[in-house]
């Protein structure tokens, strides 16, 4: 199945992946409607899941989208013992941006114990225009290495609101079946919200999150990042015993792909 579009500029695959978002909002708006009538408690709530030590590899497009999105959840992991990479698929703007955010991301990874972190360094703003690139280094992350393969990914759902978050989305799938992965993958939200089936209580880490959060100094001056990611975690904890929360659509890495394959149907 072919994920990216050949000799396409960078509106077009916009255009393109702005309805492809809405098909897969319908589909995924009937599925998880039918799972959470069957599975859960009628309220319309997720299933709330308990955070286990394995293996696992983060897809961040941007250095803080790691903590923004899943970063509550991560360090719920720190504390199981999990072993975390993270892969970051953009560099900064500028030369000195990009030491300066390369910086943060290691501070951050220090803070969280992440084991190790790698750098694509692909163009803010243009992955669309490099998936082919991008899934190429990807699939080295997936593929087997005796006990280092990852049991799980985090990724940027494939709708989340930005084009480099999509891509990367994309990208990842099609590096899911260029390795043969077939571990589960939990797709976060950073930019708008997805259609969960998986919500995490992080309550008693959510002032983890708002250090790491914290610690990408470039980005939140100014802007209130470390406010919007905490507050939206509240929104999801609603219905939920806790006070935080963060949300995924976790699944299979076959169903994985066959999501990521709307955002490229025309």
């Amino acid at each position: 199945m072919k994920l990216t579009f050949p000799n396409r500029g960078r509106e077009w695959i916009r255009r393109a992946r702005s309805l492809g978002a809405k098909r897969l909002e319908q589909r995924l708006r009937t599925e998880t409607s039918n799972e959470l009538a069957s599975n859960h408690n009628g309220s319309g709530i997720a299933t709330e899941h308990v955070v286990r030590k394995r293996r696992v590899l983060v897809v961040a497009p941007h250095m803080d989208d790691e903590v923004i999105g899943p970063g509550g959840t991560l360090a719920l992991h720190r504390e199981a013992g999990s072993d975390i990479r993270v892969v970051f698929c953009g560099a900064g703007a500028t030369p000195e941006e990009d030491r300066v955010r390369k910086a943060e991301a290691r501070a951050v990874a220090q803070l969280m114990n992440f084991r190790h972190v790698r750098f694509l360094d692909y163009p803010d703003g243009n992955f669309s225009l490099h998936e082919d690139a991008l899934a190429r280094e990807l699939a080295r992350e997936l593929a087997p290495q005796a006990e280092d393969d990852p049991e799980i990914i985090f990724c940027p759902f494939p709708a989340d609101h930005h084009r480099d978050h999509t891509a990367a989305s994309v990208a990842t799938a099609l590096a899911i079946e260029t390795s043969g992965y077939s571990g589960e993958v939990w797709a976060y939200e950073v930019w708008s919200t997805l259609w969960p089936n998986t919500l995490v209580d992080i309550s008693r880490v959510s002032e983890i999150k708002r250090e790491a959060i914290s610690l990408h100094a470039s980005q939140t001056a100014g802007l209130h990042y470390v406010d919007g990611a905490l507050g939206f975690n509240r929104f999801r904890a609603h219905g939920t015993p806790g006070t935080f929360a963060e949300a995924f659509y976790v699944c299979t890495a076959e169903k994985f792909c066959s999501l990521a394959a709307h955002m490229n149907r025309i």
